[in-house]
């Protein structure tokens, strides 16, 4: 390869780099929740209960919360989710989705959270398919975020499907770090593309999903777009041991953005 080839094509690929980095760096949501405002009912449902209405009691996790709206408030710019105790014993909290509301396909999904202290805690940044047509997770779900106050170093993204119950798998990417994950605020996101999703920690990526990484299982994920979803569960699979005198325990959510798959890396 002659000198002058070799630079044109270092030239080309510098400026297909520049080209990158610049739509990336101009990229802006698509939609967004601020929480300048109160909650916008008209995009977000406040879901109530313990479950057993749908026949999840505890959720399908053996959870020990049950849902009541007045454990969701905004407040100075700020989403609060609060795991507390009320006047009978029972461990109350708060879950919002967007379903029928907003839902995406592929693209860049974040939330600004600062997540509590408190053993027995599972706060969650997730989604579920829109439209949903068959029993989880056939049609996939996406954990952008799961933690608990019970391993503090450690947060999780998984991705689950598979057949029903108990059949299900999932594929799950951890990021252990020596420091506590509670009381700072941190951006929680995926990228996900048509076979990919990637999980990020303010704004670096530390795992992936592919089809290739969950064969034999089909890829499910390039099918239909999902919704999001913010909640705070109690105890059960992944919560573990719940110390009550831990609660009341606050989320905090100052933003979620969601940009459009061209401003995918």
């Amino acid at each position: 390869m002659s000198n002058t080839r070799g630079q044109r094509m270092l030239w080309s690929l510098l400026m297909c780099a520049i080209s990158s980095q610049a739509a990336t760096s101009d990229c802006r949501p698509i939609w967004q929740q601020e929480f300048d405002t109160p909650l916008d009912t008209t995009t977000w449902n406040i879901i109530e209960g313990d479950g057993c209405d749908i026949g999840l009691c505890g959720w399908g996790n053996n959870e020990e919360q049950s849902y009541h709206a007045d454990s969701v408030a905004v407040r100075d710019g700020i989403l609060r989710i609060t795991a507390s105790v009320d006047d009978t014993g029972q461990i109350v909290s708060g879950k919002l989705t967007t379903k029928g509301h907003f839902s995406r396909q592929f693209g860049r999904f974040e939330a600004r959270m600062k997540l509590p202290a408190g053993r027995g805690l599972w706060p969650a940044f997730w989604m579920m398919p829109e439209g949903q047509k068959k029993p989880w997770p056939h049609e996939g779900e996406i954990d952008i975020l799961e933690w608990t106050g019970n391993e503090p170093h450690r947060v999780i993204g998984a991705a689950h499907f598979g057949e029903d119950w108990p059949n299900n798998v999932h594929y799950s990417e951890t990021l252990l770090t020596p420091s506590d994950w509670s009381g700072e605020y941190h951006v929680y996101g995926i990228e996900w593309s048509p076979g990919s999703i990637r999980w990020m920690v303010d704004g670096h990526i530390h795992g992936e999903a592919t089809p290739k990484a969950i064969a034999p299982w089909r890829w499910v994920f390039d099918d239909m777009p999902f919704h999001p979803i913010l909640n705070m569960a109690v105890g059960g699979n992944l919560g573990g041991d719940v110390v009550r005198e831990d609660l009341p325990a606050t989320l905090e959510v100052d933003w979620v953005r969601v940009y459009d798959q061209n401003c995918v890396m």
